[in-house]
């Protein structure tokens, strides 16, 4: 969320390398997320394993990667909205306007940092714990043994 942040004072003319300033915060926000949801979906295949007795990883990557890819897909047409909403004009070329280039530096700012701290609400209410997720462990390698999960 910094980095967002720091987009607003970073995109400088006068200073052009401040661009490069947000980019690596950023990178690790992203970076931590791609980290973390992968294992939240482990606790979550586990917990299904314990209720239905299938073992359905499958599933859950595919419905995981499916809904990354809606987002990206909300993100671009959403993009081209929050362009038409902020009075951007294609014809001006460089020359928008001054309203027009304040307006989509906000979006570019304010709409990420809203969606992280919505994201780091859902983290933070995500109801299993890691000693929720060492006692289902447990009790599926009773069940089953440690090897590989049974078809």
């Amino acid at each position: 969320m910094v980095g967002y942040g720091l987009k607003l004072f970073a995109y400088d003319p006068e200073m052009p390398l401040l661009i490069l300033l947000p980019a690596p915060l950023m990178a690790f926000g992203l970076g931590g997320l791609f980290t973390l949801m992968p294992s939240m979906i482990a606790d979550v295949v586990d917990l299904d394993e314990l209720s239905t007795h299938q073992r359905r990883e499958g599933m859950y990557g595919s419905i995981f990667w499916w809904v990354v890819k809606l987002g990206m897909a909300v993100a671009l047409a959403g993009g081209g909205v929050l362009l038409n909403i902020t009075g951007f004009d294609v014809e001006l070329a460089g020359q928008q306007s001054a309203s027009a280039i304040l307006l989509m530096r906000l979006c570019d700012s304010l709409i990420p940092i809203a969606t992280s701290l919505l994201a780091i609400w859902a983290v933070m209410t995500y109801g299993v714990t890691e000693e929720s997720a060492l006692e289902v462990r447990k009790t599926l390698e009773a069940r089953r043994g440690t090897g590989a999960a049974s078809a």
